[in-house]
């Protein structure tokens, strides 16, 4: 119980150091925006939220490992059972997909990105990996259902 409640905590203080980031990030990134109007151009802003994204994954990764050492056995290999077989399917599917853009066909379909109607490699590449997690993902709870309902 006592190791419980030190996760809680330690998590609790993890979710603390990241809504901090967030609001300190939030201030300078507005501070900057008020004394110019392009402020994603700049390399100050750009530095920011580099560390604000790396801060952030540490954080989800640190929780992540906790938690997984919390778990028993059995909730273990359901995930990590789930995460090789669901996640390599989902990533099967995008990578049909990812043959078949290379295709000149593929030039003729007009996918917009998601993110701010941008047309730049970046916006596509970001677009074409978030698809991907999320193709992964979905394969990740099929499987992961999959096993638990296998062992009941």
């Amino acid at each position: 119980m006592a190791s419980k409640r030190k996760l809680y905590i330690q998590s609790a203080v993890a979710l603390g150091l990241f809504l901090a980031a967030i609001f300190v990030t939030g201030g300078v990134i507005g501070y900057l925006s008020a004394s110019d109007e392009d402020v994603l151009a700049n390399p100050v802003a750009l530095a920011i939220i580099g560390v604000f994204a790396v801060i952030s994954m540490v954080i989800a990764m640190w929780i992540s490992l906790k938690w997984m050492r919390s778990i028993d056995e059995a909730a273990q290999e359901a995930h990590k059972w789930a995460w090789f077989w669901g996640g390599s399917s989902g990533m099967a599917v995008g990578g049909v997909f990812v043959i078949l853009a290379s295709l000149p066909q593929a030039a003729a379909i007009n996918i917009p990105a998601w993110y701010s109607e941008r047309s730049d490699p970046a916006a596509y590449a970001a677009t074409g990996a978030f698809a991907m997690l999320t193709l992964m993902l979905i394969g990740y709870g099929v499987a992961w259902a999959w096993w638990w309902l296998g062992r009941r």
